[in-house]
C-alpha cells in the first residue's frame, strides 16, 4: 500500500530519522508506522494535497536560501 502524509499534532523523536519532528509539520508513513504514530498520538489528519505542495514548496525555497557556504545552516536573510 502506498504512503500517506499526516498533520504532526505532537513534537516527537523519529525513530527512523533521529530527527525532531515538529508540530505543524507534515510526515509520509506507511500503514504500519501510521498505526504507531497514531498510538503515540502524534499525527492527525491526512494532509490535502495543497498542504503537501504548500510544504514541498517551502522546503524548496529553503533549499535556495541556503547555498551552504557557512556549512548547514540557513544563508538567507
Amino acid at each position: 500500500m502506498a504512503n500517506k502524509t499526516f498533520q504532526v499534532i505532537a513534537n516527537f523523536m523519529d525513530i527512523e530519522t533521529g530527527e525532531e519532528v515538529q508540530i505543524g509539520s507534515l510526515i509520509e508513513a506507511a500503514e504500519d508506522r501510521e498505526a504507531a504514530l497514531r498510538t503515540a498520538k502524534v499525527i492527525g489528519k491526512e494532509a490535502t494535497k495543497a498542504q503537501i505542495d504548500a510544504a514541498k514548496k517551502a522546503r524548496d525555497a529553503d533549499a535556495k536560501a541556503d547555498n551552504g557556504a557557512d556549512g548547514g545552516t540557513g544563508d538567507a536573510g
